[in-house]
């Protein structure tokens, strides 16, 4: 790497992995010099609108011909001009954007079945941490980590709060006269592998309101079928927001003083936000996508078929890997954690 780099990254695919990815720019800005342009899809790349650490966005926007956003995601690459390109997705599509992109050095895993697409490859990143199991964080670090970047000290997750957004939810909850310093519960998920019942989160947070907490709820745009669940059992005096965009959940989440939720993208948003979490897991390998970087308690089942691919449950009718958390361990997460944030 020269002392004027310039570093592509590719990470397509889920929000979580976005959030994730932030400690790597911030490990290429240690290097004096160094541009860093990132190409993900809509509308992940709204976690990175503010960061510091990103000189260019590159977005594969949605509901339009793949063809044609690929391709044009491909000219505005090669239009950064970068030296390195580091696929840290490792799909086909973003393989292949990555042998496009002009860079002299292309950069992927070793364990991707689209390694020919690159010049170098990254070995097994257990190896390179010397571990037996690592986090997405120390995965998505493991290219740099092989190109001899300083990774230590290992740096926080960061997903900076727009200030237009501030003040738009700011205004939002005055007039809600929601006070800051609430519990947010956030119950979407992607998969019904990992999704805790609506009715559960409804009674947790009758039980925790009673305790003279304030709770709101919320969700993503496409997610409003849950929020009308969760209001049909819910305690009429929580309060309802959203579904929001990106921006506005970020910042609603920065103003929260505990946040409840599955093993979900927004869940690291509140971790990047250094607030103390309470996670339901379900299918998910919890030592791979554990929140990073804050206080928090993690709920899981102890069944053996954990973890597995999640998209449908392989030995039940339902999935018991989510459907035997219960509300009491739940509760008794959310208190402990709250007697020990103050």
């Amino acid at each position: 790497m020269t002392r004027r780099s310039r570093v592509l990254l590719v990470r397509l695919r889920s929000l979580g992995d976005a959030v994730l990815m932030t400690p790597a720019l911030t490990v290429l800005k240690r290097h004096p010099g160094t541009r860093v342009a990132v190409l993900l899809e809509a509308p992940f790349h709204e976690v990175l609108a503010n960061n510091p650490d990103v000189d260019r966005i590159i977005t594969i926007p949605r509901g339009r011909s793949k063809l044609m956003t690929r391709s044009l995601a491909i000219r505005a690459a090669r239009r950064f001009s970068p030296d390195l390109t580091v696929d840290l997705h490792g799909g086909t599509t973003s393989a292949l954007i990555t042998a496009l992109s002009g860079a002299a050095a292309r950069l992927g895993y070793a364990s991707s079945r689209s390694r020919r697409f690159y010049n170098r490859t990254v070995p097994d990143s257990r190896q390179l941490w010397g571990k037996d199991s690592i986090h997405t964080v120390e995965h998505q670090l493991s290219p740099l980590k092989y190109l001899g970047f300083e990774i230590e000290p290992l740096p926080p997750l960061q997903v900076p709060v727009g200030t237009a957004a501030l003040d738009q939810v700011r205004t939002l909850l005055s007039r809600r006269a929601i006070e800051e310093g609430f519990i947010l519960i956030h119950p979407g998920a992607a998969f019904d592998t990992k999704q805790w019942e609506t009715g559960r989160y409804a009674e947790t947070a009758a039980l925790l309101e009673a305790e003279g907490h304030a709770i709101v709820f919320t969700a993503g745009p496409g997610e409003e079928p849950l929020l009308e669940d969760l209001r049909k059992t819910a305690p009429a005096s929580v309060h309802f927001m959203g579904p929001f965009p990106l921006d506005r959940f970020i910042a609603l989440a920065s103003l929260c003083r505990l946040y409840l939720g599955n093993d979900t993208g927004t869940t690291h948003i509140a971790a990047a936000l250094g607030k103390p979490l309470v996670v339901i897991f379900g299918s998910s390998d919890s030592p791979v996508w554990s929140p990073w970087g804050t206080r928090h308690r993690l709920i899981r089942s102890d069944l053996p078929c954990i973890p597995c691919p999640g998209y449908y449950c392989l030995h039940y009718q339902e999935p018991m890997c989510i459907r035997s958390i219960t509300v009491p361990r739940v509760l008794e997460a959310v208190r402990s954690l709250l007697r020990e944030t103050g």
